[in-house]
């Protein structure tokens, strides 16, 4: 996945610049990943969102079956 490019200035949102001659690399201040397409950094960001929304859907489904099977039996007792 990791194709050598021809060399780009890239900048980070912390304004350290560097040359990158990856699709995808780390800055070395803020250790944020910097992208040399603009699509791919969305991509990234897309990914991350939708990550975190199945990983609170999955954490929400958890608690309320813990809810529905363990605690409101033991409260009905």
């Amino acid at each position: 996945m990791m194709t050598n490019l021809a060399p780009k200035m890239v900048e980070c949102r912390c304004g350290h610049a560097f040359e990158s001659s990856k699709s995808k690399a780390w800055c070395e201040k803020c250790c944020r990943p910097v992208f040399y397409y603009e699509k791919d950094q969305r991509r990234h960001k897309l990914s991350n969102y939708y990550m975190i929304t199945m990983m609170a859907a999955a954490l929400m489904f958890v608690m309320y079956l813990f809810v529905e099977m363990i605690a409101r039996p033991l409260m009905s007792l």
